[in-house]
């Protein structure tokens, strides 16, 4: 799928959000239809940041790099700081 087609589906289902909104009992079939509609459009921007990407020579995106532990690595006793000193 393109990134026309991708954001024409977003637009496609936000408006049928729309005609839902403000009828009763239609406020849950609203949120549906516009969460659809927020996944095709997050795909959009996606999928237009990767072709600017190959555009530019540069195929893909790089990852977030080395994540750094949660948890720092226990030390030896005597050898951390004391904390509060």
């Amino acid at each position: 799928m393109t990134v026309p087609d991708q954001h024409g589906k977003a637009e496609e289902f936000a408006a049928e959000a729309v005609k839902y909104l403000g009828q009763e009992g239609g406020a849950g079939t609203a949120a549906v239809w516009a969460a659809l509609a927020q996944v095709y459009a997050t795909l959009a921007v996606a999928a237009a940041i990767e072709a600017a990407a190959i555009s530019r020579g540069r195929p893909g995106i790089p990852g977030p790099g080395p994540v750094p532990p949660v948890l720092p690595e226990p030390q030896p006793p005597g050898i951390a700081p004391l904390l509060g000193f």
